[in-house]
């Protein structure tokens, strides 16, 4: 596939804004066929990894709209290349701190090789490849994500696409407004649940009704091969997110900050009903980072998720009544 030179703006985050208003999402005509991509478009579909050349190397990296920053590769890739650290990089995820370096590398897309920064800590980022790469950094205009067959009479839902974090944590998804705040919503198919941190399970908590549903905590999986703790919470009053309206929640209840302000729901609670659930309505404090990952459980039914960096747009292609 021929793509064209690597654009700049792209890693730097220069688009322009979004034309949606903040969390909107409009239904459109699909297509009468499947349409060719074309020169500057990326499909992903399977393992969703691509092999880009580093200082003359072929190196496989999984393509992930939940990565965010800088490229990661696996500690191994770093000292054979002999990379010499040029920068300190860090990585939090609730208690667990995580150290590491980065460098800049001749990164070639297929158009050349571009000075790009690369980053490794001491834990392998990817079990699959030799490391991971956000959907910002890659030089297409379109990049597609195959989730599965399309449906008959399916939907195609089209969102602001917003970038966050800055140049140094670049993060892409679409803003949803709740209260007086924008909360971040990242589509990630490849996770089982819709996932919070602590912080913001107290902020939906507090604005949405939502308490703890009975059961003993699980794990939940995050980059590095951390896991965190975690509990679900369902809300009285949905998290609309376009067409999806999403009442239930994996919360880091490890993290850092704390969800002693998110209520409790009894097994036999009758308020479970979702016309009756009541919880505490106490006052959340703290900064929630107002993050949340939209998994397969909203996501299942999806034939397709496509960044649309031209139009600055994201949209997801959905059976019809998925959500």
């Amino acid at each position: 596939m021929v793509i064209r030179p690597f654009l700049p703006a792209l890693l730097l985050g220069l688009l322009p804004a979004p034309a949606l208003a903040a969390g909107q999402a409009a239904a459109i005509t699909p297509p009468t066929a499947p349409q060719a991509p074309s020169p500057d478009s990326l499909v992903l579909e399977g393992d969703n990894i691509i092999t880009l050349i580093v200082n003359g190397t072929a190196l496989r990296f999984e393509v992930s709209a939940e990565a965010f920053g800088a490229p990661v590769v696996n500690p191994e890739v770093a000292a054979a290349g002999n990379w010499l650290p040029e920068a300190r990089r860090g990585w939090r995820f609730g208690p667990v701190a995580l150290e590491g370096h980065g460098a800049v590398q001749a990164v070639d897309f297929g158009a050349g090789p571009v000075p790009l920064l690369l980053t490794w800590s001491a834990r392998p980022v990817s079990s699959r490849a030799d490391g991971v790469i956000g959907v910002h950094h890659l030089p297409y205009t379109r990049v597609t994500f195959r989730l599965g067959a399309r449906a008959e009479g399916a939907q195609t839902y089209r969102f602001a696409l917003v970038r966050a974090g800055g140049a140094r944590n670049t993060r892409i998804g679409t803003e949803v407004l709740l209260g007086k705040e924008r909360l971040l919503a990242i589509f990630v198919p490849d996770r089982a649940h819709t996932l919070v941190t602590a912080p913001t399970a107290n902020f939906l908590a507090t604005h949405l009704d939502g308490g703890f549903e009975p059961g003993a905590p699980g794990v939940v999986a995050m980059p590095f091969g951390i896991t965190r703790p975690m509990r679900m919470m369902r809300t009285a009053r949905p998290l609309e997110i376009g067409p999806f309206a999403i009442t239930q929640f994996a919360v880091r209840i490890a993290d850092y900050g704390t969800t002693r302000r998110v209520g409790e729901l009894a097994a036999d609670d009758p308020r479970l009903d979702p016309s009756q659930i009541l919880v505490s309505r106490r006052k959340g404090r703290g900064r929630p980072d107002l993050l949340t990952r939209i998994g397969r459980d909203q996501l299942g039914a999806c034939a397709a998720i496509t960044y649309d960096f031209a139009l600055a747009e994201i949209r997801l292609t959905c059976a019809d009544g998925a959500a």
